[in-house]
């Protein structure tokens, strides 16, 4: 599948908490840009869905809060490296969470969190 992404993701484990209309739902992403996430769940939600998200980022008190889309799902497991879950994409993530989360990436990378 060729990457579509227009922001790379970084590696990182995070808990998420969402919800559709109808349920709740807590799980982990497993990496993060700017423009979204990939949450490993054995429940992937259908693409198109969309859903209410929020996390911390990794060693702050920062608290994202935003609406988001499941773009694609995988329902089952391949390896170790390519889980069940679902990719997300932010819909509309305030320009501040977007230079938090960028900043945060950024660290990432360096090794610095």
């Amino acid at each position: 599948m060729k990457d579509k992404r227009k922001k790379p993701r970084h590696p990182v484990i995070l808990k998420v908490d969402y919800r559709d209309v109808n349920k709740f739902f807590t799980d982990f992403a497993e990496n993060l840009s700017s423009g979204g996430m990939f949450i490993a769940t054995r429940r992937p939600l259908p693409p198109g869905t969309t859903i209410m998200v929020e996390f911390m980022l990794p060693d702050t008190s920062v608290k994202v809060k935003t609406r988001a889309e499941v773009v694609w799902t995988r329902k089952s497991t391949m390896s170790l490296s390519h889980k069940r879950g679902m990719g997300i994409k932010f819909t509309d993530l305030t320009e501040e969470d977007k230079k938090k989360i960028d900043f945060m990436v950024q660290r990432l990378k360096m090794g610095i969190c």
